[in-house]
């Protein structure tokens, strides 16, 4: 059994969640490749990032709309200066549709989707994918299941076929489905003293604790997973009505149809999945929240109500996000609590949006001796913030990055394929690309400000 060692106090102030502990030696945890509950993000397989085009990345506006012969519809852009292609794709469901007794479920299912398929065992599968330079692998998040592939163009015709063998042909073998068990539970043992987890999962719970983005796969979930649960799942979850794909790369819309058909052709059309409501957050703790852990500082995690994407307002919250803590040198909270006073090396906020559930959440880390003041610090700048609103140079300065950074996020036809399937995730059309800065631009100070004052309170912080 572990010891612990001494703990210090947690924070003074009401509402905020705190790991605050020091150290003592003691050997690192196992540590499994894919988290098991993670925030709505397309999947990143591990690979070498090869760039797209060194060109004007406004073609990124074109992008196609391709629909195969069998109904499979994908956005495609299409990019041939580098012979590569990169496919992303994703199916609503993930750990939030997991039966309670089944929790972890859907990440043994991403895990192996790349361990063996027909006729090809885990070692030859993955020396044929080596082979083929094929990257290929998939993830399990809250509300999504979703995979990535990049491979060459003239080893594509292969490429895809390995796809297709795994969506149709998965063998589920016995080793590599217990090695994925053991895995989890060696994460889910590392989790336990991971203050980012343990943070999250804390203040999830004191939110929504009777919601299923609550819930936390343990030992005693996963255990009991069967091969036969795992293709049930995957005949439940990877369906045609719920598949959202992109594709960047040097192909065509006439060769990719068919090959779309190629890979997803064998799935079914459709099925019934869980009904997840909408959650309902409890009212902001009106004590400190304090978890200990063999940590040498505290980590404040804060969080407020937020933003459905959809809502008219996503576009000036986005906005004041980034002068309350989403600028990552250029912030409020950064030039407050880390440049002039020097209190943390890092202190951020973020829109967390995912289908059921919206809040506007931050964290910091900080000394033990130095946790209380970094809190005041944030509420007064939440405070000021919804009082007064942003100046109109903070305005200008953040739509400018905001506008300005927008191609950053689509230099590899990797991140491309990603970044338009998770469009295609919140909602938006082909076109979004090329009108998405145009939203941005349209915010006034009085948008802001307006905003500012319904969300920045805090006083519904926990």
């Amino acid at each position: 059994m572990r010891r612990l060692a001494a703990v210090m106090a947690g924070l003074l102030l009401t509402g905020c969640v705190a790991v605050s502990v020091t150290t003592e030696k003691r050997l690192a945890p196992p540590v499994a490749p894919v988290a098991p509950v993670a925030p709505v993000m397309p999947v990143q397989p591990v690979a070498p990032v090869m760039s797209a085009a060194p060109r004007d990345r406004s073609s990124l506006a074109d992008v196609q709309v391709v629909t195969s012969p069998g109904g499979i519809t994908a956005w495609l852009v299409q990019e041939s200066f580098v012979p590569i292609i990169s496919m992303e794709f994703s199916w609503r469901g993930g750990a939030s549709i997991e039966p309670a007794d089944r929790r972890g479920i859907g990440w043994i299912l991403a895990y192996m989707m790349n361990e063996g398929a027909g006729g090809l065992d885990t070692a030859t599968y993955g020396a044929r994918m080596a082979d083929l330079n094929l990257d290929f692998a998939c993830g399990a998040w809250t509300d999504w299941t979703s995979c990535g592939m990049t491979t060459l163009k003239e080893t594509s015709e292969e490429s895809f076929d390995m796809l297709r063998m795994a969506f149709s042909e998965l063998r589920i073998d016995r080793e590599p489905f217990d090695r994925a068990k053991r895995e989890m539970v060696a994460r889910l043992e590392a989790d336990e003293t991971n203050p980012k987890v343990v943070a999250n999962r804390t203040m999830t719970s004191e939110l929504i604790p009777d919601h299923v983005y609550a819930r936390v796969p343990t030992a005693k979930t996963v255990s009991p997973i069967t091969r036969t649960e795992l293709r049930k799942l995957m005949a439940q979850q990877m369906t045609k009505d719920k598949l959202l794909v992109a594709v960047v790369g040097d192909i065509t819309p006439e060769e990719l149809g068919p090959k779309l058909d190629r890979v997803f052709g064998k799935l079914p059309a459709s099925a019934e999945m869980p009904v997840i409501p909408d959650a309902v957050a409890k009212p902001a703790a009106a004590q400190p929240i304090v978890k200990k852990l063999p940590q040498p500082q505290t980590l404040v995690m804060f969080s407020g109500p937020g933003i459905r994407r959809e809502d008219p307002d996503f576009y000036a919250a986005y906005v004041l996000n980034y002068i309350l803590g989403g600028g990552a040198f250029s912030s409020r909270l950064t030039d407050d609590v880390r440049e002039k006073r020097g209190l943390t090396y890092g202190i951020g906020t973020a829109l967390n949006i995912q289908p059921h559930f919206w809040r506007w959440q931050g964290s910091s880390a900080t000394m033990n001796d130095k946790a209380d003041e970094v809190v005041k610090l944030i509420r007064e700048n939440i405070a000021r913030l919804g009082k007064d609103g942003p100046t109109a140079e903070e305005l200008a300065d953040a739509k400018a990055y905001i506008t300005g950074a927008f191609p950053l996020a689509f230099d590899s036809n990797r991140k491309i394929a990603q970044n338009l399937v998770g469009f295609q995730q919140d909602g938006m059309p082909a076109d979004y690309v090329e009108k998405r800065n145009a939203y941005f631009e349209a915010v006034t100070l009085a948008d802001v400000k307006r905003v500012a004052a319904i969300y920045m309170k805090p006083e519904n912080f926990t």
